[in-house]
């Protein structure tokens, strides 16, 4: 089984032993600390010291390691950075015993976090799938949240819809023969999570950068660690068994659009304009759903998927400002 919207990602997160940098400048990244959640073991790493700022991964289903690095900077504004791992992501508990894991455990899972931290508030940076886990913390503990912000990220389950359908349909406008091939394996009944769909829907480089050269600079730190490996399991028990077509896992029914009406806390929606898995369309939808006062929204127009990495200078900058 493998993660058609994902396997770039999915390979990215693949490395060599131990951690290594690239460059001389070594920080502790490594050695975190686990503590109980309500369904097993979380993890976290973190640096710096002030107000938590908490990383929400991607996938559903990716770890913390893709981030080390790349968010120093916030430690010379007093920011304490924190690298979470919830349940079924990284080092955290990786399978719950009877349960499938959901977007709400990872709501939770967030909870238990800030209570071990015993911090009164915290600001969120959701990447991709994470949004929908940091705008649900959000909604639901708001007066546990003093900022947010949504970096090309998700926010429902119709967001995670459009994902999937614009990848179908760069795969059926830019590839038609490769969608003919898609069309005969629906025909006889096989799920998109079946591995062969690997090679033909549209998922490669191109879906998520501006440069593609760009990728190789993603990982400032890398790991072979298995515990950092992308957890299909995840992605399956949130999209669902058919997860490149339609979402029917336990993301399904998830809904923003009411809650948002009374939403104040200040907010950035950041989009990659050349991001084809969460398309500056879904980023504007959003935008449309908030309050015009309290969110700011910022495009990068030379970015995909990773604007930190690929107009990094104006990441910080647009990070810092909105954090002041």
């Amino acid at each position: 089984m493998k993660n058609i919207l994902i396997v770039s990602l999915v390979t990215l997160l693949l490395s060599i032993p131990n951690y290594t940098f690239a460059n001389e400048k070594k920080p502790p990244y490594g050695d975190g600390e686990i503590f109980k959640g309500q369904y097993g073991n979380l993890y976290f790493e973190s640096e710096g010291r002030g107000t938590p700022v908490v990383i929400i991964n991607g996938g559903p289903g990716a770890g913390h390691s893709v981030f080390l690095g790349w968010f120093e900077f916030l430690t010379k504004q007093h920011y304490q950075v924190v690298y979470f791992d919830e349940t079924g992501r990284g080092r955290a508990t990786r399978k719950v015993a009877n349960k499938p894991l959901s977007p709400q455990m990872g709501v939770n899972d967030l909870e238990s976090l800030r209570k071990h931290l015993k911090a009164d508030k915290i600001i969120i940076i959701a990447h991709s799938y994470g949004g929908i886990q940091g705008m649900q913390y959000a909604l639901q503990h708001p007066q546990h949240v003093e900022k947010l912000i949504m970096v090309n990220a998700s926010y429902d389950a119709q967001s995670q819809q459009m994902n999937i359908d614009n990848v179908k349909r760069v795969t059926q406008h830019q590839y038609p023969q490769r969608w003919q091939q898609v069309l005969k394996l629906r025909q006889q009944g096989i799920k998109s999570s079946d591995e062969r769909y690997y090679d033909l829907l549209s998922t490669g480089p191109d879906m998520y950068w501006y440069n593609t050269e760009n990728r190789k600079n993603l990982r400032l730190v890398r790991t072979n660690d298995k515990r950092d490996r992308f957890n299909m399991q995840a992605y399956f028990d949130i999209v669902g068994d058919d997860p490149e077509w339609t979402v029917n896992g336990t993301l399904k029914g998830i809904t923003v659009e009411e809650e948002l009406k009374g939403f104040t806390i200040p907010t950035l929606l950041i989009a990659g304009r050349f991001d084809k898995i969460t398309s500056p369309k879904m980023v504007h939808r959003l935008a449309q759903m908030m309050n015009s006062s309290t969110t700011q929204q910022v495009m990068f127009e030379k970015s995909g998927h990773w604007p930190w990495v690929e107009e990094n200078e104006k990441f910080e900058k647009v990070i810092s400002e909105f954090l002041k």
